[in-house]
């Protein structure tokens, strides 16, 4: 989708206009893992642990003040409570140089509603797994306090190194997702 789409709508529906199809790509590898054994979830949470570690780490250089609160330690707490550490090595996220942060903290908030979602059908299917990540309410408020900023109108200029951001968010989570089912990685 050329970079000048979206003219006239919201940074918001540019990006999502615009990153779309990665997003579909990784909802549905996801998905398929909190729908089935505990097992199954375990590795959900290894996943989003492995994937969230390098983002957060660069959300804390490029934008300590503005970015999400970080949700790994969430994350390790659950995988504890499966029985499982906490994964040791994740890869490195990797931007444009010029990639602007609200791409990559628009992604992750973003996910804060998919993870609503996933604990309402846990808890609709009687799944006891633990759900600190899940439900952690402080990323739904984050994503509150930057609607104002992503609902702004879409300007080509600005908005261009955010999409760069976005895209390389989804990139690295659908490269992590990949490498995690692998026939290779099992």
């Amino acid at each position: 989708m050329p970079v000048t789409s979206g003219v006239g709508r919201t940074t918001r529906e540019y990006l999502k206009a615009c990153t779309a199809p990665s997003h579909d790509r990784l909802d549905g590898r996801l998905g398929t893992l909190t729908e089935g054994s505990e097992r199954d979830y375990a590795d959900f949470l290894e996943i989003q642990y492995r994937a969230r570690q390098d983002v957060e780490l660069w959300l804390a250089d490029r934008a300590p003040t503005s970015g999400p609160p970080g949700q790994t330690g969430l994350i390790a707490q659950d995988l504890k409570m499966l029985g499982r550490a906490a994964p040791t090595d994740f890869p490195a996220l990797e931007t444009p140089a010029d990639a602007d942060p609200i791409g990559v903290c628009w992604v992750m908030a973003g996910s804060s509603l998919g993870n609503r979602a996933i604990l309402a059908r846990l808890a609709k299917t009687g799944m006891q797994w633990p759900t600190a990540f899940l439900s952690d309410r402080r990323m739904t408020a984050y994503w509150q306090d930057l609607r104002p900023i992503l609902e702004r109108p879409h300007s080509p200029d600005r908005d261009r190194a955010a999409l760069a951001a976005a895209q390389a968010t989804f990139a690295h989570f659908n490269a992590v997702v990949a490498h995690a089912l692998s026939p290779v990685a099992a």
